[in-house]
């Protein structure tokens, strides 16, 4: 399984036909016969709290009346940041990719709980009906990748919050702020932010080895992807110090449809090399393929090669509660890696 993989739901293909027709009306009549909460006046408290707040996404924008008090969450991210912010989801994603025993990411591990939260298989296709069946106030995707067909089905059950501009690339940051407005705690979704920063700002000063040196982050073996500067583990390297080799700029500049991540061709992988470069395949793998064992980085030893699917997942799922957790994973073997690079320069 690739690092790629668990994000495969970006290029997930739209269902057409009459399952999908169907599935669309059971989601709406279920939203129509919830609780109402539309029609119900906004209250001194949540006026207080800065309710009803509207927020602009890729697809338009979407008004919550109310605070939220039924909450699902779609996408890599959102509950990690619902936990952290005191909150508790009725419906979350299950994890399949490097999951605890429960089926959540290790960094939820010590919140989950399974009596008060159902976890959801979103993997091939959303769950409407499940969805609608938790009757929730409000639905947060600030990081996802469904198309427009999928937004609307989803805000015929309840006000979602979809990703801001281009699917899967919606900073650790702007997800902080999105589902902070949304649950009506800017105040608290600026603090956490703030923590994150100041760990990476320590991070980075306690790393010199970190400044300056190139790095491209990629997910090689059957496809060789490159992930792009909007995706958000490249760009929490970035923070910590790191800039995009000369090759990952490049490629961006083909980048038109702003994709998170880009296919090369084995061939080209050579072009995009670092003095410190990350990938998720197993070092047994890499370093048995003749054009990834050719690669510099390689040679020199400043190939970071995750292993572990939980780490891998981490870094690919940047949030206020995954960065502090896979920071204590990553840091041994990504110094590592990057003062072997400067010992070779």
């Amino acid at each position: 399984m690739s690092w790629s993989r668990p994000r495969a739901a970006a290029f997930r293909p739209v269902r057409a036909g009459a399952l999908a027709l169907a599935t669309v009306l059971a989601a709406t009549t279920l939203a129509a016969c919830g609780s109402g909460a539309d029609e119900q006046p906004t209250g001194s408290a949540d006026a207080a709290a800065g309710f009803p707040v509207t927020l602009k996404n890729v697809f338009g924008e979407t008004t919550i009346e109310k605070k939220p008090e039924r909450i699902v969450t779609l996408g890599w991210n959102a509950q990690d940041v619902v936990y952290a912010l005191g909150e508790t989801p009725v419906g979350m994603p299950k994890v399949t990719y490097g999951p605890t025993k429960e089926g959540v990411t290790a960094w939820d591990a010590d919140k989950f709980d399974a009596t008060r939260t159902t976890l959801l298989d979103a993997g091939d296709s959303y769950p409407f009906e499940k969805i609608a069946a938790l009757k929730p106030d409000v639905i947060l995707a600030p990081y996802e990748g469904f198309d427009e067909t999928v937004y609307k089905t989803l805000s015929g059950i309840a006000p979602t919050v979809a990703y801001p501009w281009a699917p899967w690339q919606t900073t650790w940051q702007d997800q902080t702020t999105l589902i902070g407005k949304a649950l009506g705690k800017s105040s608290e979704a600026d603090q956490l932010i703030t923590g994150i920063k100041d760990r990476i700002a320590k991070v980075a000063s306690e790393h010199p080895e970190f400044k300056d040196k190139t790095i491209a982050v990629g997910s090689f073996g059957p496809e060789n992807y490159v992930y792009m500067p909007g995706d958000p583990r490249v760009q929490i390297l970035n923070e910590m110090g790191f800039k995009n080799a000369p090759g990952v700029d490049k490629l961006e500049t083909t980048n038109t449809k702003k994709e998170f991540a880009l296919t090369i061709s084995k061939e080209k992988v050579s072009e995009i090399d670092a003095d410190v470069l990350v990938d998720g395949l197993t070092a047994a793998k890499f370093n048995a393929d003749p054009v990834y064992s050719a690669l510099g980085s390689v040679k020199k030893g400043s190939a970071y090669l995750m292993e572990d699917q939980q780490v891998i997942s981490g870094m690919s799922a940047v949030s206020v509660l995954s960065v502090p957790w896979v920071l204590d994973q990553i840091l041994p073997g990504l110094s590592k890696a990057a003062q072997a690079a400067q010992a070779a320069s």
